[in-house]
């Protein structure tokens, strides 16, 4: 898993600079035109609706989208650098080649979505919601995803490094071939039978916690 290589966003030399105000989402969405070979920068908005965009190109940076709706939305070669999207719903959506960097998406809810060579890097996203979703080259490093949530998913190329994963669900979601020593998997919610973990990687350490549920005794 470790060698799995990941396709990076594709950003244009030149980008169109929209600062501070959200107008420009909004005309766009009203216009049904794509958002492409643009610089986001210190743009500021709290509950509002950004369903249905489309990001090509895009480059955020210290930006905040508190509880926004990105319904449906599709990001294709997006970077967000030192970014918040906590308590966004982005449900249903669409993301190609995006790298988060050094960004906050507390309680952001990715459900039935699909991410493709995605990565996640210095990041806090604690209770971050991606169940029912499709993760393929998808790599989280040096990031905070405690209580996170990825019931159901459907995993390829997925990799954690130095991730907070403590009381994260996996339920009915597949684990073969993960490598979870660098991590912190306490209290990882699974099935009662703890399928999901067949043939994952995991130190001596964290079998034992894991055997103890199933009712092993180590000696």
């Amino acid at each position: 898993m470790a060698g799995i290589k990941l396709a990076e966003p594709w950003l244009p030399e030149v980008y169109e600079l929209v600062s501070e105000e959200t107008e420009f989402l909004h005309q766009s969405r009203e216009e049904d035109e794509r958002i492409q070979n643009a610089y986001l920068k210190n743009m500021t908005a709290q509950e509002e609706d950004f369903s249905g965009l489309c990001f090509s190109r895009v480059k955020f940076e210290n930006c905040s989208f508190e509880r926004c709706n990105f319904e449906k939305a599709e990001f294709s070669d997006v970077m967000f650098i030192s970014c918040n999207f906590s308590n966004c719903l982005f449900r249903d959506s669409f993301l190609r080649r995006v790298s988060f960097q050094r960004s906050k998406g507390t309680g952001a809810r990715m459900t039935e979505s699909s991410l493709k060579d995605v990565t996640i890097t210095d990041c806090s996203m604690q209770y971050l919601n991606l169940d029912d979703s499709k993760l393929e080259s998808f790599r989280v490093e040096d990031a905070d995803l405690e209580n996170g949530n990825f019931a159901q998913c459907k995993c390829k190329g997925v990799t954690f490094s130095q991730v907070r994963l403590q009381n994260a669900s996996f339920f009915k979601t597949p684990l073969k071939g993960m490598d979870f020593t660098t991590c912190d998997i306490k209290g990882l919610v699974l099935s009662d039978e703890c399928s999901e973990v067949r043939g994952a990687v995991m130190d001596l350490y964290q079998a034992a916690e894991l055997a103890k549920r199933l009712g092993i005794v180590i000696k």
